[in-house]
């Protein structure tokens, strides 16, 4: 079996146009021939192929990440987790552990996707999330297509709750009549009473009916997340992995912050559209520019940040959000090997890192760092080691001012006297 993944790695060219191909790169040593024919001129692999991956690469995305990117790098780390579990553990273990931070990175995805609808044309601030822009929208406009086809199909080819509506629609007419038994009452009786009750009846039919329909489907697309939620991560929490649980929950939380923020920048935004650009104030509309652009990448980074974390089975810290998370599912459980990676801000540790100052007093500042994948012993041998070496050069150096000082002041006092 070696000999042939030998004889298989040594059969295959490995060259400066592989490596191109392999990235989807153009090759600049092509050419056509007189047929139109396109003609590759082979080169080895060497500091300029470096080179015109990274250029190649920087040229397409300099525009940020597309929804397609995303999905792409999503997938390819689970692929990439798979394979290292499945040797670690077996290939039923690696498959249930990739599938778990699947979905926990799908989470993020979702709300990923949400950020268009939250910031609007707000997003094409920045340069890095062009792309992004551009695929929502393309996204947008072939569902809103798939919509309008919808219109002119059969209801049998309908969503459930559209075919449901239809059902009950073309069930309750025959022949232009209809049958359902609120009609066949009123159609009974007499033509004096019929003309009291007659407007009520169109009324209900026309007006009544659909907007309660409306507004019962409205209500149930805003609370479907959360039902879900509460169904999975809170009912059946027994049969919910942790990883699922812990980013699910800390989405929820996070999101009744963002909204307040995103409220906030939408009121900025209505401000300079409405306000400032009319009135030709234009120097305080170019002020606001780079707040949208700040917050708005700092957000999206941050999302993005996430998605990786949930991707590679990992968790996060920052302050109060992750303590509240926390709060509603509990701990890590530490002997199961689906909980995904550590969480050493659940040991009982200090949550905050104290910082020498001036005049001995100390400044006490969330932590953020917690090691290399959460891990204390990281947190310990680094970031505690270096702080106390910080804080006694600053000790040291205080007493130095300060024998200086009181060396001086003697010195005056011994010449004046």
């Amino acid at each position: 079996m070696f000999s042939l993944l030998q004889l298989f790695l040594v059969s295959i060219s490995i060259d400066q146009e592989t490596l191109l191909n392999f990235f989807g790169l153009d090759n600049p040593n092509s050419s056509l021939n007189s047929n139109f024919n396109e003609i590759f001129v082979s080169n080895e692999i060497s500091s300029n192929t470096l080179k015109l991956i990274f250029q190649g690469l920087l040229e397409r995305y300099q525009y940020g990440l597309g929804l397609v990117d995303i999905e792409n790098i999503l997938l390819f780390i689970t692929f990439v987790r798979f394979l290292i579990l499945a040797s670690r553990y077996n290939i039923k273990t690696s498959f249930y552990i990739s599938c778990i931070s699947l979905f926990a990175g799908f989470l993020w995805y979702t709300h990923l996707k949400d950020l268009i609808g939250w910031y609007g044309d707000m997003i094409s601030y920045n340069r890095l999330t062009s792309r992004y822009l551009d695929d929502m929208l393309t996204e947008t406009y072939i569902e809103d297509t798939k919509n309008q086809k919808i219109l002119y199909l059969e209801f049998i080819n309908q969503n459930p709750l559209n075919f449901l509506k239809s059902s009950l629609v073309y069930a309750s007419e025959r022949n232009g009549y209809r049958i359902d038994p609120f009609s066949m009452i009123i159609s009974t009786l007499p033509e004096s009473i019929k003309s009291q009750f007659i407007n009520s009846y169109y009324s209900l039919y026309s007006n009544v009916l659909p907007n309660i329909w409306k507004f019962g489907g409205e209500q149930l697309q805003e609370i479907t997340p959360l039902l879900l939620y509460v169904f999975i991560v809170r009912i059946n929490k027994k049969y919910c992995p942790y990883l699922i649980r812990w980013h699910w929950t800390y989405l929820i939380v996070s999101s009744l912050f963002e909204g307040e923020i995103i409220r906030i920048m939408y009121r900025l935004y209505t401000y300079d559209s409405m306000i400032l650009i009319p009135s030709e104030r234009f120097d305080e509309s170019t002020f606001l520019q780079p707040i949208f652009m700040l917050i708005i990448t700092t957000h999206y980074f941050l999302v993005c940040l996430g998605l990786l974390h949930a991707a590679c089975g990992q968790y996060f810290y920052i302050p109060f959000l992750t303590e509240n998370t926390e709060i509603h599912i509990g701990k890590r459980p530490q002997n199961s090997i689906y909980s995904g990676g550590y969480t050493a801000w659940q040991d009982g540790g200090s949550k905050q890192v104290s910082i020498l100052i001036k005049h001995n007093q100390s400044l006490k500042i969330p932590r953020l760092w917690w090691g290399w994948f959460g891990k204390q012993s990281s947190l310990k041998n680094l970031t505690q080691i270096k702080s106390q070496k910080r804080q006694k050069n600053r000790l040291k150096k205080s007493l130095f001012t300060r024998g200086k000082k009181l060396f001086v002041q003697f010195k005056q006092w011994i010449l004046n006297r």
